[in-house]
């Protein structure tokens, strides 16, 4: 839980969606997800300079790991759950 300390915190920021009709909580979550993925963008990248990799290669390499591994937990976590899964 450490880890996920500073994100818990960053999000806590944003204020119930009884303000402004909800328009601050969704303008200001899009702003985090906006300033969290330049972030994330600019480590990937730096990563992939240290370790000498090209920058196209880091990009596809990072983009492909970061919408697959999130459905591979998915689809694991529903098979264990499955009695009739084919696990």
């Amino acid at each position: 839980h450490i880890f996920t300390l500073p994100w818990k915190v960053l999000f806590a920021l944003v204020p119930p969606t009884d303000f402004c009709g909800g328009y601050l909580a969704f303008f200001l979550s899009l702003l985090f997800i906006a300033v969290l993925t330049m972030l994330i963008s600019d480590m990937a990248s730096m990563f992939g300079c240290i370790i000498g990799f090209d920058p196209g290669f880091t990009a596809i390499t990072f983009v492909a790991l970061g919408t697959s591994l999130p459905d591979l937990f998915a689809s694991r976590s529903a098979a264990m759950h499955d009695k009739y899964a084919d696990a």
